[in-house]
């Protein structure tokens, strides 16, 4: 059974999840590095190409997240549970050019559904638009359909095609990318 979180770990607040920093307790108690191990859940993402463990979870947390400098990762949980269900980031912040790259794994199955997806990249995207001052937000997937949810619910726009960008399943894939710029976002929840 999940208990409630401790509120001074939640970072951004929204109806219907909370986005909270990550502790080294998030990595060892929650099944995040077993997410990528998933061959389905994985299928979208440049993941599952070699084994991930524990270990390098941890090592991941430690050299990107307890001490960030260009990234912003935050567990994804629902009110009331401090189970992670997802990590949301932004990624490879860049101050020069105001940019970042957008990233999101709802991992846990059960709990993949549009709503809880369109807040999570709603409150980051607010976040990096209002709070960091970013000119833009950016992102690509090998899922079309992901590119196409993001372009009709968040007001993205396709940005072009990375043609056989990225090996999977035994064959180069295209690469779909996507952009949000700041005078284009409006808070949907």
């Amino acid at each position: 059974m999940s208990k409630s979180i401790d509120s001074r770990d939640i970072f951004l607040s929204g109806k219907h999840v909370f986005l909270k920093s990550l502790t080294r307790n998030d990595v060892i108690e929650s099944n995040w590095y077993g997410w990528f191990n998933d061959e389905e859940l994985s299928r979208t993402l440049q993941k599952h190409y070699f084994p991930n463990t524990l270990e390098a979870q941890m090592d991941f947390w430690e050299k990107n997240i307890a001490i960030p400098t260009n990234k912003i990762q935050l567990g994804i949980c629902k009110p009331g549970d401090d189970k992670i269900i997802g990590i949301v980031s932004l990624n490879n912040i860049d101050y020069i050019n105001r940019k970042c790259e957008f990233s999101i794994i709802i991992g846990e199955k059960k709990e993949q559904n549009i709503k809880l997806f369109v807040e999570c990249c709603n409150l980051m995207f607010r976040h990096a638009f209002d709070t960091l001052n970013l000119n833009k937000v950016y992102g690509g997937s090998i899922s079309k359909d992901l590119v196409m949810l993001m372009t009709r619910t968040l007001n993205c726009k396709q940005e072009g095609i990375a043609r056989e960008d990225i090996y999977k399943d035994g064959e180069y894939k295209d690469a779909y990318l996507y952009s949000l710029l700041k005078k284009d976002f409006t808070y949907k929840s």
